[in-house]
């Protein structure tokens, strides 16, 4: 009601991370990363459409880390402060809009 928003948004039923990286749309696709030697997210910004895997709190795990690469996901830093999990997409948000 406060948002104004007259639908409810799609809810999909939970997945692995393995069936959902076999989903995962095409085009861009960028994974927030901790490791050393990824892009920092304002080089990528301005693409139109992105799908951006951001892990849990504490990251993700290696394996999980090299899954999302295999599939085709570049890694991406927002920098040298690390973010709490719900707040990480929050500021990729903001660098994209």
């Amino acid at each position: 009601e406060q948002c104004g928003r007259n639908r409810v948004p799609t809810v999909h039923p939970a997945v692995t991370l393995s069936e959902w990286l076999k989903k995962a749309p095409p085009g861009e696709r960028w994974v927030l990363s901790l490791s050393e030697g990824t892009r920092p997210l304002s080089e990528m910004a301005g693409t139109d459409t992105v799908t951006v895997l951001s892990g849990p709190e504490g990251g993700l795990s290696p394996a999980e880390e090299t899954a999302a690469l295999a599939a085709g996901f570049a890694p991406v830093t927002l920098g040298p402060r690390v973010l709490r999990a719900e707040t990480a997409p929050l500021a990729v948000l903001a660098v994209c809009a």
